[in-house]
C-alpha cells in the first residue's frame, strides 16, 4: 500500500507530539485516497506492514517512536518537529529516503543500518559533526544546510561516498572560510550539484588546477589502497569457496607451518645439521603436494555436489510447476464454471415474477437448485483432484530426496574415504620424518662423544643430551604433528558430515512444509469459493410475492 503523495497542510500542536500507532494510522487516512477511493482505502483496512511513505510534519515531535510497525517503509518524513535524538530506526531496512530537515538534531547517530538509503537531509538542526554514515554506500543527495559544520574533515570523509551527487553545505560556517569551494568541488569529483546547482565544467576545472599535486598523490594513494581491498576481497571470496569445498588454507603451507608453529622440540631439531633442515625442507615439499592434492580434490567433489544439488532442484522445481500448472488450469476452470452458473442463477431470479404459476415457479427454483449443486459437486470434484494431484506429488517428492539423499551420502562418503587416505600418507610422511630427524640426531651425538675435545653446547644437549631426552623429544614433536593432521582431519569429517545431516534434515521438513501448506491452500481456495458462491447467490433479487402461501411453500422446499 503506498500513499499518494499530496501535499497537506497541518496544523503544529502547541503541546508536545508523540508517535503512537493511533497517529500513524490517522495520517495515513489523511495522506491516503480520497473520495470513494479513500472510502475503499478505509473500509480494506490499514495494514502498517504494507505502508511504505509517511510523512509525519509539524507535529511538535519530541521523540521517534513506534516506527517498527512500518518496517517496509521506503520514504520518511519527519520535518519540522522538535526532535533531539535520531533513534528507533532500527528496522526500517528498505528505507530510501530520510527527512529530518527542521528538528534540533545535535549528534549524526544510528543511521549506518539504513544501508539502502539514497536520501538524507538534515537541513536546519544543529549538527556540528558528519558522522555514523560509512556504511551508507547508496547515498546520492545528502542536505546537511545550515547547521554548526565548521571545518572541512568532512569532505574527505563523504569523498568516499561514490554515488553522491547532490550536496548542500550552504549556511555552515565551513562555506566562510576562503577556498572551502574550490576544496570541496576538488576532492568530491563525483558531485554533480552543490546546493542544488549544477557544478560548472569552469568551476571543476579551476578547482583540479588548484589542488592538481595533492589530488594526484592522493589518487595515487586510494589506488594503492583499492588494490589492497581487492586482494582481501579475493582472498576473502576464495577462502569462502574453499570453506563450503571443506579444503581452506590447503592451498598452500599453512598446515605444514601450523605443525611447527609451536612445536619448540621440532624446531631445535633443525638446528643440529645442515642434513636436518635438508630433511625438514624435503618434508615440506612432500607435505605441500599432498595438501595440494587434498585441496584439488575438494574442489572438485564440490564441484559434483553443487551439480547433483543443481540438478535435484531443477527436477524438484519441475514437479512443482507441472502440479501448479494443472491445478492452476483446475482453478481457473472451477472459477469460470462459477461465473455461469451464476449468470444463469441470476437469469433466473430475475424471470421470477408474480405473473408465473406456481408449477414454472417450482420448476425454475429446482432448477436454480440444480445448478448451485452442480457448482458444490465441482467443488468436490475439483478438491478430489486436487488432493490426489498433492498426494502423488508429495509421495513423488519424498522418492526423489531419498534418492537424492542416497546419492549425496555416497558422494560425501566417497569423498571422506579419499580425504582420509590422504591424512593417512600424511601421517606416514610424518612417521617418515621423525625417522629421519632420529638418524640425523643419532649421528651428531655419537659424532659429538667419539670427538674426546667436543663438547655439546648447552642447547644441543637439551635437544640430545642422551638416548631418552632424544627420544622424549622425538614423541612430543611427534605427538604434537599428529594432534595438527588429526585435528584437520575431524574438521573436514565433522563440518563435511554436519552439513550433509543438516541437508537431509533440510529437504524432508521443506516438503513436509510445502506439502502442508499446498493441502491448507487448496482447501482454503475451494472453501472461499463456496462461501463465495453462496453469498452471491443471497444477493441476487427475487422479483415474486413471498406474502403469497403458495409461493412461500415452494419457496421452503
Amino acid at each position: 500500500m503506498k500513499t499518494e503523495d499530496k501535499p497537506i497542510i497541518l496544523q503544529e500542536s502547541a503541546e508536545p507530539g508523540v508517535i503512537d500507532q493511533k497517529m500513524l494510522v490517522a495520517l495515513i487516512i489523511d495522506q491516503g485516497p480520497k473520495k470513494e477511493a479513500g472510502r475503499l482505502f478505509v473500509e480494506d483496512g490499514i495494514n502498517l506492514e504494507e505502508v511504505t511513505e509517511i510523512r509525519i510534519e509539524f507535529l511538535n515531535i519530541l521523540n521517534i517512536d513506534h516506527l517498527w510497525l512500518m518496517p517496509n517503509l521506503v520514504k520518511l518524513k519527519l520535518s519540522n518537529n522538535k526532535i533531539e535524538r535520531i533513534v528507533n530506526l532500527d528496522v526500517l531496512i528498505n528505507l530510501k529516503e530520510l527527512d529530518l530537515s527542521f528538528n534540533h538534531i545535535e549528534t549524526m547517530e544510528n543511521l549506518n543500518h539504513l544501508k539502502c538509503l539514497e536520501i538524507l537531509l538534515l537541513y536546519e538542526n544543529q549538527i556540528s559533526l558528519i558522522q555514523g554514515i560509512d556504511d551508507l554506500n547508496e547515498l546520492t543527495i545528502f542536505s546537511i544546510g545550515n547547521n554548526n559544520i565548521a571545518d572541512w574533515h568532512h569532505v574527505m570523509y563523504l569523498r568516499k561516498f561514490k554515488k553522491l551527487r547532490s550536496l548542500n553545505v550552504s549556511g555552515n560556517s565551513c562555506m566562510e572560510k576562503e577556498g572551502y569551494l574550490n576544496y570541496l568541488i576538488a576532492f568530491i569529483p563525483q558531485l554533480i550539484y552543490l546546493q542544488y546547482k549544477m557544478i560548472t565544467d569552469r568551476e571543476r576545472q579551476a578547482a583540479a588546477d588548484e589542488h592538481y599535486r595533492i589530488i594526484s598523490n592522493l589518487l595515487e594513494e586510494e589506488a594503492k589502497e583499492q588494490e589492497k581491498l581487492d586482494k582481501q576481497a579475493a582472498f576473502e571470496e576464495n577462502v569462502a569457496l574453499l570453506s563450503i569445498s571443506y579444503v581452506e588454507y590447503l592451498d598452500d603451507d599453512y598446515l605444514f607451518n601450523k605443525m611447527f608453529e609451536k612445536d619448540k622440540e621440532g624446531n631445535d631439531f633443525l638446528t643440529l645439521s645442515e642434513d636436518a633442515r635438508s630433511a625438514y625442507a624435503e618434508y615440506k615439499v612432500k607435505f605441500m603436494e599432498l595438501c595440494k592434492d587434498l585441496y584439488e580434490l575438494g574442489l572438485a567433489e564440490q564441484i559434483r555436489r553443487s551439480n547433483e544439488i543443481k540438478m535435484f532442484e531443477d527436477l524438484v522445481t519441475k514437479g512443482e510447476d507441472d502440479i501448479q500448472k494443472d491445478s492452476q488450469m483446475m482453478m481457473d476452470e472451477i472459477m469460470d464454471r462459477k461465473a455461469e452458473i451464476l449468470a444463469d442463477v441470476k437469469a433466473l431470479m430475475q424471470s421470477m415474477t408474480e405473473e408465473l404459476e406456481t408449477e414454472v415457479l417450482e420448476e425454475k427454483l429446482d432448477k436454480a437448485r440444480q445448478l448451485s449443486e452442480e457448482f458444490s459437486d465441482l467443488v468436490a470434484r475439483t478438491w478430489t483432484k486436487l488432493m490426489h494431484k498433492e498426494v502423488i506429488l508429495h509421495d513423488q517428492m519424498e522418492d526423489i530426496n531419498e534418492v537424492f539423499k542416497q546419492h549425496m551420502t555416497d558422494m560425501v562418503g566417497s569423498f571422506l574415504e579419499a580425504a582420509q587416505n590422504i591424512f593417512s600418507l600424511m601421517r606416514n610422511l610424518e612417521a617418515e620424518y621423525t625417522d629421519n630427524i632420529a638418524g640425523i640426531a643419532s649421528v651428531v651425538m655419537n659424532t659429538s662423544q667419539a670427538t674426546e675435545d667436543s663438547k655439546m653446547s648447552p642447547s644441543v644437549t637439551d635437544i640430545i643430551g642422551d638416548k631418552d631426552i632424544l627420544n622424549n623429544n622425538l614423541a612430543a614433536s611427534h605427538d604434537l604433528h599428529l594432534q595438527i593432521i588429526d585435528g584437520r582431519e575431524d574438521r573436514l569429517t565433522s563440518r563435511l558430515n554436519g552439513w550433509l545431516e543438516g541437508k537431509i534434515e533440510k529437504l524432508a521438513e521443506n516438503e513436509s512444509n510445502r506439502n502442508r501448506q499446498k493441502i491448507l491452500e487448496i482447501s482454503h481456495f475451494l472453501e472461499c469459493q463456496r462461501e463465495e458462491f453462496d453469498a452471491l447467490q443471497l444477493q441476487q433479487p427475487l422479483y415474486v410475492n413471498t406474502d403469497d402461501p403458495d409461493i412461500a411453500a415452494v419457496l421452503e422446499q
